[in-house]
């Protein structure tokens, strides 16, 4: 077989410069929640971390578009959360009546949860902080919350 030392030269370079034309240049960011803080900071939001203590885990609360919206994490140990729960309550509708399938029909549509609990109505969804996440993601997981939540409160009222 015979073989072309020019080809496989650009073959080679080609190769070669690939995983530099590629490379992740994202910072991956630990689990702690000051991390989170910092992240959100960076997206422009105000968030307020609110440290926990031997009976409750790490949560932040911000403000968006004048809505609370809190993010909760669980699995912490050593400082580092395994995840984060976005998730923002509502007042019941004024007709409880149907309540039960919009809830159903959500849930089989759309990736974040919703359901009922005693004080209202809420809405949740998880990132895995397991493994370190980058800003650019935790950043488009998070708008795509904000997103459903306008489009739940849509639904629901």
């Amino acid at each position: 077989m015979k073989r072309n030392p020019v080809a496989l030269s650009l073959t080679a370079l080609v190769l070669t410069a690939l995983p530099s034309a590629h490379a992740a240049t994202a910072e991956v960011l630990d689990a702690k929640p000051a991390s989170l803080v910092k992240a959100l900071n960076d997206a422009g939001y105000k968030p307020e971390l609110r440290p926990g203590d031997t009976t409750t885990p790490p949560s932040i609360a911000l403000k968006v578009n004048g809505d609370s919206v809190y993010l909760y994490f669980s699995g912490c140990k050593d400082g580092l959360c395994t995840r984060a729960t976005a998730s923002n309550g509502f007042e019941f509708p004024k007709d409880r009546n149907g309540l039960a399938k919009v809830l159903a029909g959500w849930n089989a549509e759309w990736y974040s949860q919703a359901y009922e609990d005693k004080d209202g109505v809420y809405l949740d969804a998880f990132y895995t902080l397991t493994g370190g996440y980058t800003k650019a993601n935790f950043k488009v997981w998070f708008d795509a919350y904000l997103d459903e939540l306008g489009e739940f409160g849509d639904k629901l009222y």
